[in-house]
């Protein structure tokens, strides 16, 4: 994968080789499942969408009924884009996405949300690394996806604010 400068200094460029884009788009799908389908308690979707009002029920409540639709739709179109951007031709070797500004915090967006139910998949937190118990192989695999998912977000990340800090 290359992450490059947008062709007028503006945004971002990735070339993907075809297993790239089709990891993607795959992980797209399943971060739009969770989204869809996730249910109330599943540990992922409190991760993407946290309790505003821990310690008052009634307040919480009433801030995710009035955001959390939004919030979820801005997601599901963060990793709709995704998935048309890796789109491949059957006979295709890979893809070069060309992003502004705008749509890279877009796919910004869609690999944190990515990362963070991945993160909650396996068992990492903030603080530490625990395993959790399950397939070790699927662990494993999505272990890679999410250290793959955070180069690229930083790959990203150093194209659009190249600042030394």
């Amino acid at each position: 994968m290359i992450v490059a400068t947008r062709p007028g200094g503006e945004g971002v460029k990735l070339v993907l080789e075809s297993e790239e884009a089709l990891l993607l788009s795959e992980l797209a799908d399943q971060v739009d499942s969770v989204l869809l389908l996730g249910a109330e308690d599943d540990p992922a979707l409190g991760r993407l969408l946290p309790n505003a009002y821990p310690d008052d029920r009634e307040a919480a409540a009433e801030f995710a009924r009035y955001t959390r639709d939004g919030l979820l739709d801005g997601k599901r179109q963060a990793a709709q884009a995704v998935r048309d951007a890796t789109s491949l031709d059957e006979e295709a070797d890979g893809v070069e996405i060309v992003l502004d500004e705008s749509q890279a915090w877009g796919w910004l967006t869609f690999l944190t949300d990515l990362r963070l139910i991945l993160a909650e998949r396996v068992g990492l937190d903030e603080d530490t690394v625990v395993a959790i118990d399950g397939d070790t192989r699927r662990d494993d695999y999505l272990r890679a996806a999410y250290e793959w998912a955070g180069f690229v977000q930083g790959s990203m990340l150093e194209v659009l604010d190249p600042t030394d800090g």
